[in-house]
């Protein structure tokens, strides 16, 4: 390894006609940046925006090239495996966008179809990294139980310096999707094992210290919840052979510049399951934020960690692959919490931005690929007459001011999600397009209604490192299949590999 200084529905003819010739791949995306924000509705996004900005399009991602919708159904919504590949749910955007009024005119036949057959984080997490679909609870395992090869391996074989960072336990689903192979996401003992002795993965940033309370305070007694006993011993005694970061000062001077670290990191912030989320308004008292809670004062923010993980990354010449997550942007949206959901996603947005600023002022968009989006939606979020106004918008209120929300449900939904990438490669993305969604289109105004599925994700990324054409565009007849509710055709399997640590 190399170092340098830091720093709907259309027919199919009609379909197929709007497929794009395959994308020229001339330049390789050395750095990748793959930002995920953990069950954002259509309206998180908003809803923060509106806080933050006081208005829409101010995000980074909003000017990015590259606008698509995607889908994130699983393969089926078992727990365990079910042994077999035949895909047993499909999204229609017909259904998902019916305004046919029901429940005597206060809900909408949509808002009950995009509640039913969700994916869970896991089986998403691994569509994501794999490529591949699968039932829910999985982590990089196929309906037969076998273990799946995912995009930071392959990130890792062509020689660039690999990471995961969230806001949440680094064991949850999302981050493990991209650091472990197992059976089962709610074995977190043995993922923690498995993604501290990954050799190819050299960064975790995360949540989930066992000897810390929800509000960064040392226990009497640690809860090993998020990881073993064993996993934070390894990590304590020097064994793991990571070097272990911790403090708020150390994950700032690592963000400034002022620490170089070199070789496997392990950064595990002073605090149990959340960075913030779950802080305790009893004991932190008011506070100039979105949930009018003061924030843990020890704890850094997810912002501060990505600015971290770049200048640790980006001393690598091969480059680099960064997964970072908004983890507990889902936790407010299942709780149906408006101030705490938008201060999640806002720190979200700032660390989008922290990568921008870093390609702009050290990199370049020829060499360089970010790519924004959620795993799934959660909650439903629309405005506040949505249950009598169909898929109303949420309410903008003027920045620093709560929007008007109405949250429709406590849990995953299968709608089509928000979708932005750009830089090298990013075109790449095009070749994957699975449908036109008017509703999307329509309703939410994100683009023109061109929808990939969450599987094409790792594919995309990976022939963007690999500097090579994205591969086959699906034939009309696929796209015809996939229109009729037939589900999506699989693309050829990605190659397996065995466990790192199953």
């Amino acid at each position: 390894m190399k170092f340098r200084p830091l720093f709907a529905v259309a027919s199919a003819i009609a379909l197929a006609s709007l497929v794009p010739a395959p994308a020229s791949a001339e330049t390789k995306a050395k750095n990748v940046f793959l930002f995920i924000s953990d069950g954002a509705s259509w309206g998180t996004w908003d809803m923060a925006s509106y806080y933050q900005h006081g208005a829409k399009g101010q995000q980074a991602y909003d000017s990015f090239d590259v606008k698509l919708g995607m889908t994130t159904v699983p393969l089926n919504t078992s727990n365990t495996p079910t042994y077999g590949s035949a895909p047993q749910i499909t999204y229609d955007p017909s259904k998902a966008w019916d305004t046919t009024s029901i429940d005597n005119g206060n809900h909408f036949a949509g808002y009950d179809y995009i509640k039913q057959n969700f994916t869970d984080s896991a089986a998403a997490g691994t569509a994501l990294a794999s490529g591949e679909k699968t039932y829910n609870n999985a982590i990089n395992f196929d309906d037969f139980a076998n273990a799946l090869n995912y995009v930071t391996l392959d990130a890792k074989d062509m020689g660039k310096t690999t990471g995961v960072v969230t806001s949440v336990p680094f064991t949850h689903a999302t981050p493990a999707a991209f650091g472990a192979q197992n059976i089962s996401r709610n074995n977190y003992g043995a993922i923690s094992e498995a993604m501290i002795a990954n050799s190819s993965l050299d960064l975790i940033f995360g949540a989930g210290d066992p000897r810390y309370d929800v509000n960064g305070n040392l226990r009497s007694t640690n809860n090993y919840g998020y990881m073993s006993e064993t996993a934070l011993n390894s990590l304590l005694d020097g064994s793991s052979g990571r070097t272990l970061i911790q403090t708020k000062a150390d994950f700032e001077a690592l963000a400034d510049g002022s620490l170089t670290l070199t070789g496997p990191v392990m950064g595990l912030p002073e605090v149990y399951d959340t960075l913030q989320y779950n802080r305790s308004a009893a004991e932190l008292g008011a506070g100039d934020t979105a949930s009018g809670i003061a924030l843990i004062d020890s704890v850094p923010t997810l912002e501060t960690m990505t600015k971290g993980a770049i200048n640790y990354a980006s001393q690598d010449t091969d480059g680099f692959f960064l997964m970072i997550e908004g983890g507990a942007v889902d936790w407010g949206a299942h709780a149906n919490n408006t101030g705490r959901t938008i201060e999640e996603q806002i720190d979200f947005n700032l660390s989008v931005q922290a990568a921008v600023d870093w390609i702009n002022t050290n990199s370049s968009w020829d060499e360089s690929l970010v790519i924004v989006l959620t795993d799934h939606g959660n909650g439903m979020t629309m405005g506040p007459d949505s249950d009598t106004i169909a898929f109303q918008p949420i309410q903008n209120n003027g920045q620093g001011v709560l929007p008007g929300v109405q949250w429709h449900f406590g849990n995953h939904t299968v709608e089509n999600t928000l979708f932005w990438a750009n830089g090298a490669g990013s075109e790449l993305f095009y070749n994957y397009v699975v449908g036109i969604d008017d509703g999307f289109r329509d309703i939410i105004g994100h683009n023109d209604g061109s929808y990939i599925d969450n599987t094409a994700v790792s594919k995309a990324i990976l022939a963007a490192m690999q500097g090579n054409q994205a591969g086959a565009v699906p034939e009309p007849a696929t796209w015809a299949m996939m229109i009729m509710g037939f589900g999506l055709v699989g693309y050829t399997s990605r190659r397996r590999r065995a466990a790192v640590a199953a």
